[in-house]
């Protein structure tokens, strides 16, 4: 009897054990002037919506909840001297994170997080310079200061990005199999890490296990890719709806192309400085100057509002055609992070070249019209 009752004992502790691990506290702390009353939030890491709040006092935050599963988020507050963020992994356990120094530690995947990521020496001298870069620049009494102190960012920031693009590659090979891995192989789609093309990110997702393929981040990152290399150089335009700026009517990228001429796609906004100056340097004299050779250029108006654009096509003079990019997709499905994105079609719609800008969009178009 004394022998069923100690295993009644055992099991009940093992429940208690595995019920204590089926929810999560994260124990915060702000050790900075001014945090009291401040809102801390947990945020979505992959949309930057927020999913919990809660308030700071006495220099500690805490919050509480049940983890389905894994997932990284980023623990932001937000004090009348600044914003303190730092990631952890929402996990069901203890969670304990510092937002002024990023200690962090708990459960297994936030210790493995720390020592993959923020204990990184190299990491936070790097981030520390340009830091520092950043707050002397805005010190700087002259014109030729501020220039050696771009001059200086621009090589720190290379190092930098250099160095990140290290980081995450080891990291993901000492984690193939857990979400810190995943979140390091969406870290260097992020950076840019030209090796990282869809076709290899799939392949390492198709012979990969359930934290890999499950990580919202990385899956969004591997659509990203694919929308990439679907609009690259060869293949076919993807189609746009919207709305024809000219009369006001629904309709689609591929009824304003004209299969007579080569068309140059740009994707612009009123509010991007880069793109208007484009229009006015470049993009207006190249129409006028090549439209009767056989040039057509379709401005694609993304994340705009219509009377901005509208204010825009007559400040800049833009006689070509434009549309209204009303799904907000566009830039999406052409794998387009940043304005103005400017692409060149043949005469069947396929992408000649891509990411040009200044004297290569002329060189561009000459060549393709074969002007000697």
């Amino acid at each position: 009897m004394k022998k069923i009752f100690n295993l009644l004992i055992v099991a009940g502790l093992l429940t208690c054990l595995s019920a204590c691990h089926r929810s999560y506290t994260v124990y915060g702390s702000l050790p900075v002037d001014g945090a009291e009353g401040a809102k801390v939030y947990l945020r979505n890491i992959t949309d930057g919506n927020m999913m919990d709040s809660t308030t700071v006092t006495n220099n500690e935050f805490m919050f509480k909840g049940k983890a389905n599963q894994q997932q990284i988020v980023s623990v932001l507050a937000v004090t009348p001297t600044g914003q303190y963020v730092s990631n952890i992994v929402l996990e069901n356990g203890d969670i304990h994170i510092n937002l002024v120094n990023d200690s962090l530690y708990g459960t297994d995947m936030n210790n493995l997080y720390f020592n993959s990521f923020t204990a990184d020496t190299t990491a936070a001298r790097l981030e520390s310079m340009l830091k520092d870069l950043t707050s002397k620049y805005y010190t700087c009494t002259t014109p030729e200061e501020q220039v050696a102190v771009a001059a200086d960012y621009g090589v720190a920031m290379s190092a930098y990005e250099a160095y990140k693009l290290e980081q995450n590659r080891r990291v993901y090979k000492q984690n193939k199999d857990n979400i810190i891995g995943a979140y390091a192989l969406s870290e260097l789609v992020n950076l840019q890490d030209e090796s990282m093309t869809f076709h290899k990110l799939d392949s390492i997702m198709s012979h990969s296990g359930k934290a890999i393929n499950d990580f919202e981040p990385l899956r969004m990152a591997r659509k990203w890719l694919f929308n990439i290399d679907n609009t690259s150089e060869g293949k076919k335009f993807v189609d746009i709806d919207g709305i024809d700026f000219a009369t006001g009517e629904p309709t689609k990228l591929s009824n304003m192309l004209n299969k007579d001429q080569i068309t140059l796609l740009d994707f612009w906004a009123s509010w991007c400085g880069p793109c208007r100056k484009e229009i006015s340097e470049n993009l207006v004299r190249l129409y006028n100057k090549y439209n009767d050779k056989g040039l057509n250029i379709i401005g694609i108006d993304v994340w705009d509002k219509i009377p901005d654009h509208k204010k825009a096509v007559e400040d800049l003079g833009i006689t070509y055609p434009q549309l209204i990019d009303t799904t907000k997709t566009s830039t999406d499905n052409y794998g387009i992070n940043g304005i103005p994105s400017i692409l060149l079609l043949d005469k069947d719609g396929k992408i000649i070249k891509r990411n040009i800008r200044g004297e290569a969009i002329e060189t561009a178009i000459v060549e393709a019209l074969e002007i000697k």
